[in-house]
This record gives C-alpha cells, structure tokens and sequence, in this order.
C-alpha cells in the first residue's frame, strides 16, 4: 500500500502516456470498490472526495482514517484528493485532515482573485507536500453537488496561463465537457486544449468523465490529460444496484450488507471500464 501526493501520480501518468481516474466517493463501499478493484487492476488511483462527500462521511478526518483503513494491507497506488473546494479555509482543513492532494476551484471568480487564491492554497499546501488542482473555465453541473449550471464558460488559454504561474500542480480545464450525464455526446475541444496545453507546462484535468467517448479521452490524453474524473457513473451503479436488489428481495428482511455488496460489484465494472479507458491498468509497481 503506498499513499501519494497526487502530483507524483500525474506526473507519471503524462510521461508515459496514460491518465489516472479519480472516483468521487462518498461512502465506505464505494472506497472499497476503488481501492479493491484498483489493486486487483495494478492500477494507480484517485479517491475524489468532495467537501459535501466529506460532510456526509462525519467531515475530513473521517474520510482520510476511513480510505487509509481500506487501502491498509492492499497493493495500491493512490491518493487522497478534495474535489471543488471554493474557499481557501476548506483546503487548509483538508490538508490539515490528511488529504494528499486538494482542489481549489475558483473558477467562478474574476482571475485575479482565483490566482491570489490559488498562490494562497499553493503556498499552504506545498509546505506540507500536498498537491493543488486549479480551474479554469466553468465546467457545467447537473449534480447533487450545487446549483444546476447549464451554461459552462470555456477556459481561456491566457487565464491558464496566468492561474499555472501560481505554482498549482494541475489545472482543470472546460473544453466542452460537463458534470452529470450528457443530454448529447459531448464534443470536446481539442483546438484549445493544444493551445492550452502548449502553453501550461503542468499534467491537465479533464472533470466530467461520465459519458465521453473513449476515443476522445484518449486523444485528451495523447494532448495532456493525466487525470480524468469519474462521479456519476460510479453512483448511478451503486443507485441501480440497490433499486435492484430492493426489487427482488423482500426489503422487510431489511438486507442492508447485501445492499453494500451489491452496489461494490456493480460499481467495480464501472472502475475497470474508465481505468480501460484511462490506459492505467498495470501500471502501479
């Protein structure tokens, strides 16, 4: 078992060729289902654990004992990551709880004031080894995770520019893709990601997973893509798991471990397709 800044991670993964998943979980089940299926793949791996995710778990320190338990005794690569922290305050309490790596996305601000934010999280967080995602652009949201946002805002290759001169380790980037499922099959932006990515020298982000077409995830990261985040498709398995067995069995006979079992298998299939799709299969240790 080896816990990682996730930089060490993504640093590996855009050298040779391949992009590392981050798996939004929120609960004991569904980090088994990533950390178990990851080992059992060789595969390096991303805990995504959003601040509502972190709430729901008993807050952050409950989250990092709760992974670190999990991951003890097996074979795994991976990190500890906050997902879409927007404020400065919740990344310092993530990086004090243990997270190896945090997010903070001030993506919804002027540019100035994500980048003072940011170089406040950068300065923070590498006095304690801990990796920083930034955003750039405004990916759209369908989710449990905030307002509905339907109009997603493109990143700016100069506003990359000007947010990886803070120091962040990886930047996420809107080029056409989306939180939720897709209403139509997405179309990514490939023109502005090699700008963008011409011009950012750090491993790129691309959030939304859920839905893109293998072939254009592959080509994001043959263009520096080496992380790629994967939230609703691993819950819906969980969701349709249990609605399943809800279904089939007699609920009064309350079958509540079945229901945790039932959603880890389900949502195992869903790790080893995006790790497929990732290309990262067999590449830890």
């Amino acid at each position: 078992m080896s816990l990682h800044p996730m930089k060490t991670l993504l640093v590996e993964a855009r050298a040779k060729g391949y992009a590392v998943p981050a798996f939004n979980c929120a609960n004991l089940e569904m980090i088994q289902c990533v950390l178990r299926t990851a080992a059992e793949l060789r595969a390096p791996v991303i805990l995504g654990i959003h601040p509502v995710e972190m709430d729901y778990m008993g807050g952050a320190p409950v989250a990092v004992a709760i992974a670190r338990a999990v991951a003890e005794g097996l074979d795994v690569d991976y990190a500890i990551h906050q997902d879409h922290g927007d404020t400065v305050e919740t990344c310092i309490r993530s990086i004090r709880s243990g997270f190896t790596s945090v997010m903070y996305d001030g993506s919804h601000l002027p540019i100035e004031e994500n980048a003072a934010n940011s170089a406040e999280v950068v300065r923070i967080a590498h006095a304690y080894g801990v990796t920083v995602e930034g955003e750039v652009g405004t990916i759209g949201m369908t989710d449990e995770f905030g307002a509905r946002l339907e109009n997603a805002h493109l990143c700016d290759p100069d506003m990359a520019e000007r947010l990886a001169a803070t120091g962040i380790d990886c930047l996420a980037v809107a080029i056409g893709n989306a939180h939720g499922f897709y209403t139509a099959t997405p179309e990514l932006r490939f023109d502005l990601l090699e700008e963008i990515n011409r011009r950012v020298k750090i491993p790129l982000v691309l959030h939304g997973g859920t839905g893109i077409p293998r072939d254009q995830v592959q080509q994001a990261i043959r263009m520096g893509v080496a992380k790629m985040n994967v939230g609703t498709a691993l819950r819906y398995a969980f969701v349709r798991a249990a609605a399943d067995l809800c279904a089939s069995e007699v609920v009064r006979d309350l079958p509540l471990m079945a229901l945790g079992r039932a959603g880890i298998r389900a949502g195992a299939e869903v790790v080893r397709e995006y790790m497929d799709i990732c290309m990262c299969a067999g590449r830890s240790g």
